[in-house]
């Protein structure tokens, strides 16, 4: 992920006032934060704003690296010296907190009186494991689609609006394909299943179908709701050629986005980061609009207290000072979780309507132990359908029953 963009921010602004101690006695030392290096273009404003509120905590705020996040934090808490708070992609906070290493923060939530409706439903949710609260968002984002209008003016159709449903999707992916062109950018690689999943969930919901049941416990991918919306999502490629014939092995940000780009994709499904890509490229005229029938993935980040942090008390301190829309809306360096925190520049910006909008319809993916290994079971699956070797059935009752097991292991 990369920053959506650099703010110039009046630090002035960001102070506001102490936060309550949000612990049962005065918390002081240093709280030690790890983030993602996403961050470090706010890293300065962060602390300058946090200075300003409390002198008597020294912020350690600790940039790494994505590859291999989740796996160095998961070493250091199984060894003992985990940092007082970890900022975590919801996607792994489930396998982190099955393994006992972060903190209930259910009780935490109820006594800072944190209001989980003011934020971005998908983030929220995914924060959760098995019913109990285990982070505090700081950043959300939602999928939705952007489009090439001058493709669409030269098939001679009408930009795509809030309203339209998948029909509708195919029916302009089918017209805007052809000399070269196609209409849809979709990914299938093995080497990143968690990027492929984005558009094979979104399927499966807007069909009316889902990867689980209500409570997580038993797999549903193989109910004829759940089997429309994935062949719906193999016939773009198998039957329909509206997707490039590199599907099976693309990735959207390292194959799908260059060729649209280059002008060789009509539309793609991604989340707001994709503005700071396509400034660079300011001859592509696009427009941008929430995925059909009003579904589409959600997630992002938040903020976990790891079991064993040394300072629990400054942690808290931290939690709740940033647990504020106007604090959180100025200091984070991409689309922040807060839904409130969207009325404060820059994201109170036109181009970022659509992003706020979408927050509405997203959904989260399921909070399950072993999720990783299961997207990777749920891609291969459709790799074999891709290309011939198993119906879109077959692959789904395979998936069920793959994700059934890998609940029980």
């Amino acid at each position: 992920m990369v920053a959506t963009t650099t703010l110039a921010l009046a630090l002035a602004a960001c102070s506001g006032g102490a936060s309550p101690a949000a612990s049962d006695g005065p918390a002081s030392g240093t709280v030690t934060v790890w983030v993602g290096s996403w961050w470090e273009p706010n890293v300065q404003a962060i602390q300058t704003a946090w200075k300003a509120d409390h002198p008597e905590i020294t912020l350690d705020l600790e940039l790494l690296p994505i590859s291999g996040y989740a796996d160095k934090f998961t070493s250091s808490a199984l060894g003992g010296t985990p940092p007082d708070l970890v900022d975590l992609d919801v996607s792994m906070l489930s396998s982190i907190a099955a393994k006992n290493l972060l903190q209930p923060m259910t009780d935490f939530v109820a006594s800072e009186k944190i209001d989980k409706s003011a934020y971005a439903q998908a983030v929220w949710t995914a924060s959760t494991f098995k019913g109990t609260q285990y982070g505090i968002p700081d950043h959300a984002f939602s999928s939705f689609l952007y489009y090439n209008k001058s493709l669409f003016d030269k098939a001679g159709l009408p930009y795509p609006t809030a309203d339209w449903d998948y029909a509708t999707f195919l029916a302009d992916a089918q017209k805007l394909s052809g000399d070269g062109v196609s209409g849809f950018g979709m990914a299938a690689d093995l080497s990143d299943p968690a990027n492929a999943m984005d558009f094979i969930a979104q399927c499966i919901w807007g069909h009316g179908g889902d990867i689980f049941n209500a409570d997580q416990t038993k797999a549903t991918i193989n109910s004829p709701e759940a089997v429309a919306g994935l062949t719906y999502w193999a016939d773009l490629y198998t039957k329909y050629h509206v997707v490039p014939s590199g599907t099976p092995n693309f990735t959207v940000t390292r194959d799908v986005v260059p060729l649209f780009e280059a002008g060789k994709v009509a539309m793609v499904s991604q989340g707001a980061q994709l503005m700071t890509e396509f400034a660079k490229h300011p001859d592509i005229d696009y427009g941008m609009v929430t995925m059909p029938g009003k579904v589409n993935r959600g997630g992002g980040w938040t903020m976990g207290l790891p079991v064993g942090a040394k300072n629990p008390a400054a942690a808290k301190v931290f939690l709740s000072w940033f647990a504020d829309a106007k604090r959180q809306g100025e200091l984070m360096p991409t689309t922040p979780a807060i839904i409130r925190s969207n009325d404060v520049a820059p994201w109170n910006k036109k181009q970022f309507a659509v992003s706020t909008a979408a927050f509405a319809d997203s959904r989260s993916l399921p909070q399950v132990a072993n999720w990783t290994p299961m997207q990777t079971a749920i891609v291969t699956e459709l790799q074999k359908v891709l290309v011939g070797q198993k119906s879109v059935q077959q692959a789904a009752d395979s998936m069920a029953q793959q994700l059934d097991a890998l609940q029980g292991s």
